[in-house]
């Protein structure tokens, strides 16, 4: 009976081996199902900011200046305020109740699980008129995954916030900053756009309110992103982050500048895109007439 059971387990496996090589696809196609491709998720969860975080190697805005942005041109001094990690219960709030304090909107990238967790907060975020982002459902690293399981954890998220809010999501920004080209093709795909940063306040390093002042202010100019950060991880200490907002806002808004969300900056970019294709058209009209 032993030796039956054995060779029945045999043979399952040496078909198991068959059905790979010879159909590769019907395997790709099971892991790509909902029920059980999400099990594999978590595992592209790199942990905090500090240990994860590397510069980015190829110019993906250039590559792709339909899908990414990390800055604008805009004709007056615009800016934007960005967050990600979030929500959270114990630095989210802070930071929106100094946005309120100074009428100031934002746009807070967050992780789907931290969100489920934390429903209240997301419709704080949504009620105050700030606008939000996916950051993934499980702060996954996107440049160590095939297409498919990228969108399998962006729809999670998306769904998540959708439950919450009532308003689909589709701006994206990577966890890191962690992306290659074919994360970036698959996401364009899907009609997501990604909204990466130009200036970057290094909050996640625990640093003190002095030193984010100084990693903004004196970087900051028209159709900058600016990166902070709504919630951080278990070795992660924000409060001089967020004791530094007020000193950055007042400083900018005595400078001129106003604060605008990542749906108004992607608006002004296919504004000053739709013009400068008809002006390109009426230039060829006028040297055709010519």
């Amino acid at each position: 009976m032993r030796n039956k059971a054995l060779l029945y387990v045999t043979i399952g496996i040496l078909i198991s081996l068959m059905v790979v090589i010879v159909r590769p696809q019907a395997v790709d196609s099971l892991l790509q199902s909902k029920w059980l491709g999400e099990v594999a998720l978590p595992r592209y969860t790199d942990g905090s900011e500090r240990q994860s975080r590397t510069p980015e190697a190829i110019d993906l805005v250039s590559l792709f200046p339909d899908i990414v942005v990390r800055q604008w041109r805009p004709e007056t001094k615009k800016i934007a305020l960005t967050f990600d990690d979030g929500p959270d219960d114990v630095y989210t709030p802070r930071i929106l109740d100094v946005l309120s304090k100074y009428n100031v909107r934002a746009t807070f990238f967050l992780i789907g699980n931290a969100a489920e967790k934390h429903r209240e907060i997301v419709r704080r975020i949504q009620r105050e008129g700030h606008e939000i982002g996916n950051h993934t459902y499980f702060h996954s690293n996107l440049s160590r995954m095939a297409p498919w399981q990228i969108l399998l954890d962006l729809g999670k998220a998306r769904r998540v916030f959708s439950d919450i809010t009532g308003e689909d999501v589709l701006v994206v920004r990577p966890p890191y900053g962690a992306l290659d080209p074919p994360a970036v093709k698959a996401i364009g795909d899907e009609g997501y756009n990604i909204l990466l940063w130009t200036v970057d306040s290094l909050d996640w390093w625990g640093l003190s309110k002095e030193e984010v002042v100084q990693n903004v202010v004196p970087r900051v100019e028209s159709g900058v992103i600016i990166l902070h950060h709504s919630s951080g991880g278990p070795d992660e200490d924000l409060t001089g982050s967020v004791d530094a907002l007020p000193e950055i806002i007042e400083t900018l808004q005595s400078e001129g500048y106003s604060f605008h969300t990542a749906s108004e900056i992607l608006e002004e970019i296919r504004i000053q895109n739709e013009m400068k294709k008809k002006a390109k058209e009426a230039a060829k009209e006028r040297a055709r007439g010519s």
